[in-house]
């Protein structure tokens, strides 16, 4: 076998060179069947190159499309959205000149199909069926992008006259990449290292990857699992308009070890399948595109392989997502060439062969839809209908009053996904959560998208297989820190929202004396920091109290609240008034007049346990590298709360200069998961002193195991609690099990995303804000925090021993009975904050991210841990 790959490969190779040789490679990427309109420039034309020598820039991708739609009549681009860098985000759509004059048309025909109560057709003969091919969603998984390219051409000036008639019952949608940033940013990277004659050596800085990782966007997300949270502008603009079209095939193109072949779906049964889904996704629509995908490689001799790997439990991924939109979604995995060709297993990987493999599948997309389109737009139907009687007579509820912010976040997600929302038009009570008529919403379950309203409030923990890819929890709701009801009942409901509120005008009148502004509100962190970065005194209320308001009358404010007394202020009373106009503009923070110090209630204005706020000075240290050591991930998902939230600027240095960073320069400091024993003894001494001298060390994951195991913080209890990792004791008798066996014996033992109930202390400084005991948190990983010496400095911990969500092992339930999740430690002036999870979970685990906000300001004046010890 390995003779006969290294046999097919030097034929490839040769067939590859003469077809270069001649300054036309075209006969390589499709055969003989090659004759194309020439009025249409080839890609090698274009671009000055033979595809497959190097990359593609996305900006003369875009050129080219535009070009495209210029010269033919079978194409027409949109561009339908901007990326975080502002570049644009564009969709190619392509079918026959008639459809393309028709495309509104036959669009608004197609989406028919979603409504459940449109009757089946007698026929799908009026109708297209709709192909959406994604590439390039992972910046340095190259050959996708380079595809579309060729895919484009094909398709646009072929004149094969069986293609030309598919196209007649088809409109094919073709997203050059899904993430512009990162793709931009890996074909920069690889055109700089690239070697003529190339260099295959796998060591060569070409095939190492960058200095910073290729695969997410420009906050190094991963923009595959942004489906469903829609976190990004990215995803965002593709949900928008994945809602105007709900293609029937989309392909998502990805790229795996360089000593791989070729995988697409479908993925192993039942296992890795959504409960929620109809079978016949996986059982029909996937083995179709698999039959199509598989006879066009064959064609061409590159070896593939189906029903190994990966899973399809959740919408999160751009090959789940369609599933839950009646379409069928499928991962198309190639053997990464890590640059232009690179030696492997295979023999030599070459980026050409790889981006003529997602052609060819992508030609094999057009064939299974067109030669099955009844059987897909029919699926189609089904499922939406399927979907209100699955959702039955029940309701959600969800909301906060006091949270707006957050409120408005999560409808917004909910909405861009096309859930059908209500307001809730009388006062709703269930147990002890309340909601009040205008401040909160009603999801009824039957309705077309309710399999993604069960998914966004699942608590799913029965599974078929004990292994996964990924998270095993993957609800959103749960995430953002507002109270809901899962099993409302007697719920009134409103009208039907139609967009997101917006704020409304925050009059509040002109103070002689002090403002007071409620901090319950997601933004607050946010006007906290532009009233300090514009010279204005704050102060925060350590204790309740109740005060008489020029707006309100006499007003409860919890802790947490912020004081501005004029009596300190070194700008002017109307610069003061001016500055938090605006910084409360567009927010739903709420400021007060008061004209006195005395309080009805609690304390007064003047009391110590009002205390001064510093503007915080915050920064991180990221790795040199692009894999390994710091997690580039977590360092994005952190400077997004901060600055695209809050505003809140996050100095990133790099780990190499550690030894001579100003450390006094900041008041806080970050280090999120990762690796860190790239610092040297001399560095682990200076940020033992800065925390000393007041410093707020802010930790997370590995990293809080780094701090404890380096001294930095000492009032830990010591314990040797570990979450299985499928190392056996060794005072356990000796079990032979079979090699083969390794990855079901093992494999269960992984927390990839396990959703868990937790009790917060609502009465620590670091909590306020939240006025909720219960929140939410997610568990990944299998790294548990010791409990804290002093009884008062859990701030976070896990109730029960099972879990809410996700698939967990027995015996890891017992370990992660009551764990703490956050606490806190006093190093001599300074504070040591510590989270055994992300705060900031994939961007969209807003209510630990406010903890991580909390602990920039109020974090030094946090004590009890070791301060005072009872």
């Amino acid at each position: 076998m390995k003779r006969l790959v290294l046999a097919l490969t030097l034929v490839f190779s040769l067939a590859l060179n003469a077809a270069w040789a001649k300054g036309n490679s075209s006969e390589y990427y499709f055969g003989s069947n090659n004759n194309f309109d020439k009025s249409i420039p080839t890609p090698e034309d274009f671009f000055g190159f033979p595809i497959g020598s190097e990359l593609v820039r996305y900006d003369k991708v875009v050129e080219y499309f535009r070009l495209l739609d210029k010269l033919s009549d079978r194409a027409q681009l949109k561009v339908i959205g901007q990326s975080h860098e502002k570049r644009e985000y564009v969709i190619l759509h392509i079918s026959t000149p008639e459809n393309i004059k028709n495309l509104e048309n036959i669009r608004q025909n197609h989406v028919k199909l979603v409504d459940p109560n449109y009757g089946y057709p007698a026929t799908y003969d009026d109708q297209k069926v709709i192909i959406q091919l994604g590439y390039n969603v992972h910046g340095g998984e190259l050959a996708g992008t380079d595809a579309s390219v060729l895919a484009a051409y094909y398709f646009v000036a072929t004149q094969d006259a069986d293609i030309v008639k598919r196209l007649g019952d088809a409109v094919i949608l073709i997203e050059p990449a899904l993430n512009p940033d990162g793709r931009e940013r890996a074909a920069q990277y690889f055109n700089s290292f690239h070697s003529i004659p190339p260099v295959d050596d796998a060591l060569d800085i070409e095939h190492t990857q960058s200095f910073t990782p290729l695969r997410g966007n420009h906050f190094y997300a991963d923009l595959n699992r942004d489906w469903f949270a829609l976190v990004h502008p990215e995803s965002r603009a593709r949900a928008a308009y994945y809602h105007q079209w709900y293609p029937n095939i989309y392909a998502d193109y990805h790229e795996m070890g360089k000593n791989s072949s070729y995988y697409f779906e479908p993925s192993p049964v039942r296992s890795t399948w959504n409960y929620t889904i109809p079978e016949s996704t996986y059982t029909e629509l996937n083995v179709i595109l698999a039959d199509y995908f598989g006879a066009e490689l064959d064609k061409i001799g590159s070896l593939y392989f189906t029903k190994e790997n990966y899973d399809n439990i959740s919408p999160i991924y751009g090959s789940t997502y369609p599933d839950f939109q009646g379409g069928v979604g499928t991962t198309l995995e190639v053997g990464s060439s890590q640059g232009v060709q690179v030696e492997s297993a295979l023999g030599l990987h070459r980026f050409a062969k790889n981006i003529r493999d997602n052609v060819r599948t992508s030609i094999g997309a057009l064939k299974a839809g067109t030669d099955k389109k009844n059987v897909f737009l029919r699926h189609q139907q089904e499922f939406f209908k399927s979907a209100v009687q699955k959702g039955g007579k029940g309701f959600i509820v969800f909301g906060d009053q006091e949270n707006k912010g957050a409120t408005n976040l999560f409808l917004d997600n909910l909405l861009r996904h096309k859930i059908e929302v209500h307001k809730l038009a009388k006062d709703y009570t269930q147990g002890n959560k309340q909601f009040k008529a205008g401040n909160a919403y009603v999801i009824p379950l039957a309705q077309a998208q309710y399999r993604l309203v069960n998914a966004a409030f699942e608590e799913h923990t029965e599974f078929v297989d004990s292994i996964f890819m990924d998270i095993t929890a993957w609800s959103t709701a749960h995430g953002y820190g507002f109270p809901f009801v899962k099993n409302a009942t007697g719920v009134s409901l409103g009208e039907v929202v139609k967009e997101v509120p917006t704020p409304a005008t925050n009059s509040f009148s002109k103070s002689q004396f002090a403002y007071v502004i409620d901090y319950a509100d997601f933004y607050a962190p946010r006007v906290l920091y532009e009233l300090l970065n514009n010279d204005v005194y704050v102060k925060a209320a350590f204790k309740a109290f109740t005060a008489s308001t020029a707006e309100a009358g006499a007003q409860h404010f919890a802790t947490g609240s912020l004081v501005i007394p004029l009596v300190y202020q070194t700008i002017p009373a109307d610069s003061v008034y001016h500055v938090i106009q605006k910084a409360v503009a567009q927010t739903d923070v709420k400021v007060y007049s008061v004209s006195t110090s005395a309080s009805s209630e609690g304390i007064d204005l003047g009391s110590d346990n009002i205390l001064e706020v510093k503007k915080p000075v915050v920064a991180t240290f990221v790795s040199t590298g692009g894999y390994g050591g710091i997690n580039w991930t977590a360092i994005g998902e952190t400077w997004q709360l901060l600055g695209n939230h809050h505003h809140i600027p996050l100095t990133k240095i790099f780990a190499d200069n550690a030894d001579r960073a100003p450390l006094d320069r900041y008041t806080a400091i970050i280090l999120v998961d990762g690796s860190y024993q790239q610092f040297s003894n001399k560095f682990v001494e200076r940020l033992k002193n800065w925390v000393a001298n007041g410093g707020v060390l802010i930790t997370s994951q590995r990293a809080s195991q780094w701090a404890i195991e380096k001294g930095i913080t000492t009032h830990f209890a010591s314990h040797d609690k570990k979450l299985e990792e499928g190392k056996k004791d060794e005072k356990q008798d000796y079990k032979r099990l079979d090699y083969a066996s390794q990855r079901e014996q093992n494999g269960p033992n992984r927390i990839g995303g396990v959703l868990y109930a937790a009790d917060l202390d609502i009465t620590n400084p670091l909590a306020f804000g939240i006025h909720n005991r219960q929140l939410y948190t997610m568990k990944s990983g299998n790294y548990i925090l010791p409990r804290p010496q002093s009884p008062y400095a859990s701030l976070l911990q896990l109730k029960g021993d099972k879990q809410l969500g996700g698939y967990l092992t027995k015996q890891n339930q017992k370990l992660l009975k009551d764990a703490t999740v956050i606490a806190f430690d006093n190093v001599g002036a300074g504070t040591v904050v510590l989270f055994s999870e992300s705060p900031t979970y994939r961007g969209y685990w807003l209510s630990t991210g406010r903890i991580l906000t909390n602990a920039l300001f109020f974090g030094k004046n946090v004590s009890g841990a070791s301060r005072f010890r009872p």
